[in-house]
């Protein structure tokens, strides 16, 4: 996953520059992470990335924040030459 290009191509505030972050639906974010919609559930079930609950059907995500949250699971590999 690249989460350079994702910053880059992906506009996380209004058109008004009023600084309000952009929230996008479950699938929007599984498109953007290439992730299934399932993967997105299991990630909020295990507490991975952060969610905002309006009610019970209604769940929004910051990208930002869920990039930032992804970042602290990236595994790198020592010693590995290629």
């Amino acid at each position: 996953m690249n989460t350079t290009s994702l910053q880059t191509t992906t506009n996380v505030s209004d058109s008004g520059g009023t600084g309000h972050r952009k929230l996008i639906l479950k699938t929007e974010l599984a498109q953007a992470l290439s992730v299934s919609p399932r993967t997105i559930d299991n990630w909020v079930r295990q507490k991975r990335i952060p969610v905002l609950r309006f009610s019970p059907r209604l769940v929004r995500f910051d990208l930002c924040k869920v990039l930032i949250a992804l970042d602290k699971f990236e595994i790198r590999e020592v010693g590995r030459g290629l």
